[in-house]
């Protein structure tokens, strides 16, 4: 199986999120179950107080980290029988929304990814 999309959500905070099935065929009768999210943040100088950029400049930023940053959270269950594997890719996204989906939709999160990224 190739990478299909699922989902596209747009959150509290502009970014749109994007739940992808990226299950495989591992068997005749079984798969390992993949699910992966992501959010691509443009970089952008508005995202940033003046505060933000005291110590570092947006150039620096846009230098080092580039014209996007990604968030990617993936979640997989390895070899699942062909009739479960619905239920155990909906139980990944389940799970995934109630654990996370509040945070990526904060007005601090594209900021606070830009900057993880600099840091990094």
């Amino acid at each position: 199986m190739e990478e299909k999309m699922i989902k596209k959500i747009e959150l509290d905070n502009g970014q749109t999120l994007e739940l992808f099935d990226c299950s495989k065929k591992i068997a005749d009768d079984a798969v390992v179950v993949r699910m992966s999210a992501r959010i691509k943040v443009d970089v952008k100088e508005d995202l940033f107080s003046k505060e933000d950029l005291k110590e570092i400049s947006f150039k620096d930023i846009l230098n080092k980290v580039g014209d996007s940053a990604l968030f990617e959270y993936k979640a997989e269950r390895n070899f699942i029988m062909n009739p479960d594997k619905e239920a155990v890719f909906q139980k990944l996204v389940d799970t995934f929304f109630e654990n996370m989906v509040q945070y990526l939709s904060k007005s601090e999160f594209p900021k606070k990814l830009i900057l993880k990224q600099y840091r990094d």
